[in-house]
């Protein structure tokens, strides 16, 4: 993997260099320690809050197929930095050999990981919107995203190991009945905007809130949908991203071809950790009613 973190529990996915390691770790313990007369250098799995160790940092370390420093998963418990989960690690897409798309058992209620993607969800429940929106061009009403979100508790997705930090927002909607787009707002510049802008049957009418969105009607009854299918895995030397199908219908038939909404961990953990962030009261509220 070509990320790391700190923590157990928070959402951030950290770029792996030397300097990037230092800034978060300062170079203290427990992240590195003396072992065998060797230096060694841990951090957390932005994925399963697994332990990792870092590899290549200095340079002697890498071996003839890394030419850049990546962290990997070790199968014991590092005291003070994370312990170590054996199911998690499996259904880790970093995990070794290769990677693979997480079978359909479940998180413990227990579990760390789980718990702290509720809390996301329950207490930053205004930047995950707002990820969503950034990366699908879809701006739902407090209606829809009240839905979605009282079906993922029912669910109780965060459970599910497909659920990672870094697709929270596209999670949220994964697997769901059709939603309704009828009256809800796209970006103007969107895929789903110029998808929708070649239907005889739809206007994209301006909204007076913003000059980024425009809002969906028609000119007769006609049922403007979306559904969000499971994620397919890409895997770049130690770089992984995560793309989820998002396919627009018009009265149940396909408009176009899918739309492609992909997972940044970087960019999603930044937005979730940004100290001066704007709060929206109305979506925090939502998810506290929701989620208590």
């Amino acid at each position: 993997m070509d990320v790391f973190k700190t923590r157990v529990g928070e959402c951030r996915a950290i770029a792996i260099s030397q300097e990037n390691y230092f800034m978060e770790t300062k170079g203290m313990e427990p992240f590195v320690v003396a072992e065998g007369g060797h230096r060694r250098l841990y951090a957390v799995c932005p994925e399963c809050d697994n332990p990792v160790r870092m590899v290549g940092l200095n340079r002697r370390e890498l071996d003839a197929g890394h030419r850049r420093p990546y962290a990997k998963h070790i199968k014991r418990d590092v005291p003070g930095v994370a312990e170590y989960d054996g199911k998690a690690y499996l259904e880790c897409p970093y995990s070794d050999p290769g990677y693979h798309l997480p079978s359909a058992t479940r998180r413990p209620p227990s579990d760390p990981t789980g718990r702290a993607l509720y809390r996301i969800m329950r207490d930053r429940f205004d930047r995950v919107e707002y990820a969503w929106r950034r990366r699908s061009g879809i701006r739902l009403g407090v209606k829809g995203l009240r839905k979605a979100l009282t079906l993922w508790r029912n669910d109780k997705a965060w459970l599910n190991y497909g659920s990672s930090y870094c697709n929270l927002p596209q999670m949220l909607f994964m697997g769901l009945p059709e939603q309704n787009l009828y009256g809800q707002c796209v970006l103007r510049d969107g895929a789903v905007a110029r998808a929708l802008a070649g239907l005889g049957d739809v206007r994209l009418e301006a909204v007076d809130f913003s000059d980024s969105y425009v809002r969906i009607s028609t000119t007769r009854f006609v049922n403007i949908t979306f559904t969000l299918g499971p994620a397919s895995r890409r895997k770049t030397g130690e770089h992984m991203t995560e793309s989820f199908p998002l396919c627009l219908l018009s009265d149940g038939r396909q408009i176009g071809g899918f739309i492609h909404v992909d997972t940044d961990p970087e960019w999603f953990g930044g937005i979730l950790n940004m100290p001066d962030w704007h709060e929206n009261r109305r979506l925090l509220g939502l998810a506290a009613d929701v989620l208590g």
